[in-house]
């Protein structure tokens, strides 16, 4: 049996997800890295899979007995990743250690403690501290020094973003 090892493949924008769907579909060893992440989303909060490298996968492929000629023309595929003529073996270790799980928990838009600015409504303008994520909509801010004291407000979670 020939050695098989894992190469880069970049695939074309947005397109990670269908380039993996079809390799796989082709009987190709394909992984691709994701993390879950929340987004706000038509002023929800989603939990979204993104990829962990954008625009690249693995594949892994024997330079002798695969046939890599139909990577070429597979969808969401532009190049395999080379080095002058060469595609460059990418070390077994460093792809099983991004196969394993990750933990359950996606991670958070924001931070207790982060800084962020209200950006509409009344309080348009207004710094504040993020303090705590009140269900899947709103979000509890600590605004300082609003009518001379600390005020705790909640507010949209489509109406914060994070402040420099």
């Amino acid at each position: 049996m020939t050695d098989r090892h894992w190469y880069l493949v970049q695939c074309k924008p947005r397109e990670c997800f269908r380039a993996l769907d079809h390799l796989k579909n082709q009987a190709f060893e394909a992984f691709l890295p994701t993390r879950s992440r929340e987004v706000v989303r038509r002023g929800r909060c989603q939990v979204i899979e993104e990829p962990l490298f954008p625009h690249y996968l693995f594949v892994r492929l024997s330079d002798v007995a695969d046939n890599w000629a139909p990577l070429r023309s597979t969808r969401g595929v532009a190049r395999v990743v080379r080095f002058g003529d060469v595609p460059l073996s990418v070390p077994d270790d460093i792809v099983s250690a991004l196969q394993q799980p990750e933990p359950a928990a996606p991670q958070a838009m924001y931070s207790v403690g982060d800084k962020v600015q209200i950006t509409q409504g009344a309080l348009a303008g207004l710094d504040a501290i993020f303090a705590a994520s009140d269900g899947e909509e709103r979000v509890v801010v600590l605004l300082i020094k609003l009518l001379h004291q600390d005020q705790m407000v909640k507010v949209p979670l489509s109406q914060v973003r994070r402040s420099d």
